[in-house]
Parts: structure tokens; sequence; C-alpha cells
């Protein structure tokens, strides 16, 4: 009876884990970009209150590229395009629901394109889902003007977790 009811608690709490005030994820996100870009994303997220929240980030990416020559993508001519860079963004709750939430994200970005370095600003979407044990699922679409280089706009999908600490 004790471990009936040690497991019949453990599951109440467990299943009234909520995204709150003040919690604290690491968050891991990957996807494709506009223009042939591969990215993934590494970052602290902290909660402020009525569902808001800051994160800093830190990104990689590559564009590949086709080689001239043979007009095939190349192991040679791939790592070529690889950008790297990271940023501070406020993410702005539009909606709540029971599960999970809708957020607008904005922020500046500094980094580095094949040894040019940049500054941008990214905009964008989130929407997070709330699994009982406190892990998110994340959903981003992202967009992303770069200044001083070449590669000056982004845009895409990403998917990712957000894991409590």
């Amino acid at each position: 009876m004790k471990k009936l009811l040690f497991v019949m608690l453990s599951f109440l709490v467990g299943t009234g884990a909520m995204a709150g005030e003040k919690d604290e994820y690491f968050t891991f996100n990957a996807g494709f970009l506009f223009n042939s870009t591969l990215n993934a994303t590494l970052g602290y997220e902290h909660e402020l209150t009525y569902g808001n929240a800051v994160e800093l980030t830190a990104e990689i990416g590559n564009q590949w590229q086709r080689d001239p020559v043979c007009g095939k993508i190349c192991k040679d001519v791939f790592w070529k395009g690889y950008y790297w860079d990271g940023g501070l963004l406020y993410k702005h709750c539009l909606k709540k629901f029971k599960n999970s939430n809708l957020r607008l994200r904005f922020g500046p970005e500094f980094g580095a394109y094949t040894g040019r370095y940049f500054f941008a600003v990214e905009g964008g979407l989130e929407y997070n889902y709330v699994f009982p044990s406190g892990v998110q699922f994340s959903l981003i679409q992202k967009n992303q003007v770069n200044f001083l280089h070449g590669d000056s706009f982004r845009n895409g999908l990403l998917i990712g977790l957000k894991i409590p600490f």
C-alpha cells in the first residue's frame, strides 16, 4: 500500500510540473535555414514573470555550397561556408495555454562568417510544449538579418528540447 501511495504521489507531482517563473533550462535546437544552411544552437534560458524569458545563445551553422568545377556538393567545399555567433534574446509571451506557450523572440547577435565579423538582429516566434517531466519541446521560426558581410538574411525552422536544471 505504501508503494502504491508513493507511486501515485510521484505521478501527481510529476504531472503538475509546468513551466513557471524563475525556471532555468539548457536548450538545444537544430534545423534548416533558407539558402542551404544547417544550424545548431545551444543556450541557457531563464524564465521571468508572466511567461517571458531571456536566453543566452551560442550558434554554429554551415551553408553548403556546390563545387564550381563539378557542380556537386563535395566534402572539400562543405565546410567553407560555416559561421558561428552568440547573442542575448528576449522572449515575450504572446499566449499561454495549459501545457504550452507562444513567444515572440528578438535580440542582438555577434559572430563571424568565414573569418569576417558581423552584427545581427534576430526575431521570430517560438512555440513550447511542456511534458509532465518538465522537459519542453520547442518549435522555432527564426529570422536573422546580418550586417557587415554577404550572407545578409537567414530564416527557417528549428526544433529542439529544453531541459530543466
